[in-house]
């Protein structure tokens, strides 16, 4: 527990510590803050190709495939704690290709990274979990939509999605349909094809017999 003297200690030394004064101390400062720019407040450094992000960005983008504005923001970390990773692989290789390698700074970096990596594995789990929930109600409306779809189409009448209070287009919702019709009656298909190649029972008794 931190007695009193101590923290009037540690007030006294911050107020001794108020870090480089003059114009030369703060861009030597800077300089070292963006040594190895794992906590650069700017995603994109001088020297990193910005297509390179880009392509990150999508690929990333792509595959988690957010749902909602929420699961975007959380991707958004990921890609960003995704590429300071990489600078971290690239400052560590950079330090191990000098003579005379600066051990300390390799630490401190590796320290970063590895907290970056703690946040991009809760991070991710934050977003499976949310995107989950997401997808088994984004289903859920899904198939109460292609059931008003079907009466609407049975009755004869104008699209009453809206009015039902979903927010996709009939457009949109029959091609759900189809596709899923598509996916039952492949299905199906590749079932009958496995009846059809099954042997029937006891033949290969028959066959071991006669033999």
């Amino acid at each position: 527990m931190t007695t009193d003297a101590q923290i009037e200690a540690n007030r006294l030394n911050a107020q001794k510590s108020t870090g480089p004064r003059t114009q030369a101390g703060k861009a030597t400062a800077s300089r070292n803050a963006l040594t190895h720019g794992l906590t650069s407040t700017t995603r994109l450094l001088p020297d990193e190709d910005p297509e390179e992000l880009a392509t990150l960005t999508k690929g990333m983008l792509h595959d988690f495939n957010p749902l909602t504005t929420t699961e975007t923001e959380l991707v958004n970390q990921l890609i960003d704690f995704q590429w300071r990773l990489r600078r971290a692989g690239t400052f560590e290789a950079q330090v191990l290709s000098e003579d005379n390698p600066d051990y300390k700074i390799l630490n401190n970096a590796s320290l970063i990274a590895a907290r970056i990596k703690r946040q991009f594995s809760a991070t991710l789990k934050e977003f499976q979990q949310l995107h989950s929930a997401n997808q088994a109600r984004f289903h859920s409306d899904m198939a109460a939509a292609e059931a008003i779809v079907s009466a609407d189409k049975i009755l004869h009448r104008p699209s009453t999605l809206q009015q039902a209070g979903f927010d996709f287009t009939a457009d949109a919702v029959e091609r759900a349909c189809r596709r899923g019709d598509a996916i039952r009656h492949a299905c199906q298909i590749i079932e009958e094809h496995k009846s059809s190649r099954r042997p029937e029972p006891g033949h290969r008794t028959r066959v071991a017999r006669a033999a």
